[in-house]
């Protein structure tokens, strides 16, 4: 029951964001990734807001470079470190929501020392092979996975 109503409030929480970013707010950046472990497995993320499995990631605030919220995200959706270089792929507009956002797309070599933590945003994460990607993978992010495996990104939408 815990859970139903934690997730409720947090669907909610996530549209009264939206709902203000939207009116109060000129432009939305972002920022996503494709992070491989040491065995190639991409991480994904399960959102308590949101069904299905996305890339982890999330907004860029004020004052911050997109490469330090790309690592302030990671370490809230999975605590992921990132090994190297995060290495930027394109800058996408995402058209389903309020045509303001911009998601700046990454592929990163991480390291997960101390497991998944579950906390408000996140329920589930973890390291997916491709043979083993699951069946609810958010549509957009099947497609930056499939550019990712072919090495052509581009797509002007999100």
């Amino acid at each position: 029951m815990k859970l139903h109503l934690a997730s409720a409030v947090s669907r909610l929480f996530s549209k009264i964001l939206r709902l203000h970013y939207s009116f109060f707010s000129g432009k939305i950046l972002s920022v996503r990734a494709i992070c491989t472990d040491a065995e190639n497995r991409i991480y994904l993320v399960r959102h308590s807001y949101t069904p299905g499995w996305h890339l982890p990631g999330g907004g860029v605030d004020n004052g911050v470079s997109v490469e330090e919220a790309l690592a302030a995200e990671l370490r809230e959706e999975g605590n992921l470190q990132i090994l190297g270089k995060p290495m930027l792929k394109y800058v996408y507009l995402n058209v389903e929501g309020s045509r303001r956002e911009h998601i700046v797309l990454f592929t990163a070599q991480v390291s997960q020392p101390d497991g998944f933590s579950r906390n408000f945003e996140i329920i589930e994460g973890r390291f997916f092979s491709m043979a083993e990607l699951p069946p609810d993978l958010d549509p957009a992010c099947q497609r930056r996975i499939q550019e990712w495996v072919i090495g052509e990104f581009g797509a002007a939408a999100w």
